[in-house]
């Protein structure tokens, strides 16, 4: 028997649709004519219901990459000060999250951050959540090469895509070109990961394809599948996997076995590379079996780092338990106009902050004013390497409070303990593992 939650979402139709104009209505109408299947759909806008507070989202946006502008850095903070008491969070899949969103206002925010680029569709919901991807793309010296395209391209494949906004369950996926690994491919439902291989004299770059990680109750770590994809095949193998998913219904029996991991741990990596390449119509190439593990243990970009363009340098800014308030978002906007090149900022999966195109000049500088706005290069390992979900504050699915416990945790330990080499520190506040 098909669980509950399919049910809704057979009966409710294109959710990006139906939710604005059920949104639309209750501005009329009040919260109340919001029926329940109204409100398990909002999940697809990005829209969570608070934990306390009737008539209040959370919502949360889409940053493909964690590309973010000025402009809309600058958005993101207005909206804080005008509906969020003041501040937003940063997140692990390198999105914004804000709280206190009034049901009424809720369609017009939608609408304010669309004008500026912001897309929440997809942030929530049995979709691909947000592709995630190295925040240095295209300036680390190290990289295998600049994988943002292909993040984008596959990003905006699925954003919204009526096709694809009934998966079993959510879905997530990284690209990336880093040599660090930064945005842990080893717990996305799919990743790509930048490799060489070399033939015939010559070096190709590519992606090693792993399938089935994920956290939560019943953790799995991502499997090599054993095949190198060509950044042109890249879309080509994802939506293939996807459809492998999104077309087997053993999966949308049991909503708590509904994950992509799972069927990866069911099937088998040859079951799984035998449908995959039935789909493609072709034999996946091998992958060479010398990929490094990352040698970075924090893999966060944190610190004042060169570029590979020469004279330019990026700022990896640590945000304390990734909740940063308006004040500094306006201030790191204004920094990268005034000191960067007016437009570049990322956010990363480690729920801090990066400035890029800094020329040397301007680095001093661009330093003071960040740790006058309270965001200093000089942390702790402790302060740089804290990370930590919602917590019960806002989230209905934790059993205890995270955010201030982790900041209570940090102020603690900078005044008493002395480390001079890296410590990872994630506070969850429930066995799902948002804080990974």
């Amino acid at each position: 028997m098909e669980n509950n939650a399919e049910l809704v979402k057979q009966r409710y139709g294109n959710p990006f649709e139906g939710v604005r104009s059920a949104l639309d209505r209750a501005a009329s109408h009040g919260y109340d004519s919001l029926t329940d299947d109204d409100l398990f759909m909002c999940k697809w806008l990005g829209l969570y219901t608070h934990r306390h507070e009737k008539g209040f989202f959370m919502l949360r946006t889409k940053q493909p990459n964690g590309f973010v502008t000025s402009e809309q850095l600058e958005t993101i903070a207005d909206i804080a000060e005008q509906q969020n008491k003041g501040f937003a969070d940063l997140t692990t899949r390198q999105d914004f999250q804000l709280h206190w969103i009034h049901y009424a206002d809720a369609l017009g925010i939608l609408k304010r951050l669309e004008s500026v680029g912001i897309s929440t569709q997809g942030a929530c919901g049995d979709v691909l959540r947000n592709v995630v991807g190295c925040p240095v793309a295209g300036v680390d010296r190290t990289e295998a090469f600049d994988a943002s395209p292909i993040a984008k391209q596959i990003s905006d494949f699925f954003l919204g895509n009526p096709d694809y906004a009934d998966l079993p369950r959510k879905y997530k996926i990284s690209v990336s070109g880093c040599r660090e690994q930064c945005v842990h491919p080893e717990i996305q439902c799919v990743s790509l990961v930048a490799i060489e291989r070399k033939a015939d004299g010559s070096t190709e770059l590519g992606f090693d394809l792993r399938v089935g990680g994920g956290l939560s109750t019943q953790p799995f770590l991502g499997k090599r599948l054993n095949a190198f994809v060509k950044p042109d095949e890249a879309l080509e193998v994802v939506t293939h996997i996807t459809d492998i998913w999104r077309e087997t219904p053993e999966y949308r029996q049991k909503r708590h076995h509904a994950r992509f991991k799972f069927l990866i741990h069911d099937w088998g990596l040859e079951k799984f590379r035998q449908a995959l390449e039935e789909r493609l119509g072709r034999k996946l190439d091998g992958a060479p079996s010398d990929v490094q593990d990352p040698s970075d243990v924090y893999r966060d970009h944190v610190g004042v780092h060169a570029q590979k363009q020469p004279g330019l340098y990026y700022i990896g800014a640590p945000v304390l338990v990734g909740r940063i308030t308006a004040q500094q978002m306006k201030a790191v906007a204004d920094i990268c106009r005034r000191y960067g090149d007016g437009n570049t900022i990322r956010l990363t999966n480690r729920q801090n902050l990066v400035l890029l195109n800094v020329p040397e000049s301007n680095v001093s500088r661009a330093l003071d004013v960040l740790s006058q706005a309270g965001l200093s290069m000089n942390a702790h390992p402790v302060r740089r390497s804290m990370v930590t979900c919602t917590g019960t504050e806002f989230c209905k699915l934790a059993i205890t409070e995270t955010k201030m416990r982790s900041r209570e945790i940090v102020e603690y330990l900078e005044q008493r303990v002395a480390l001079d080499e890296p410590l990872r520190l994630h506070i969850t506040g429930c066995p799902n593992a948002c804080a990974q």
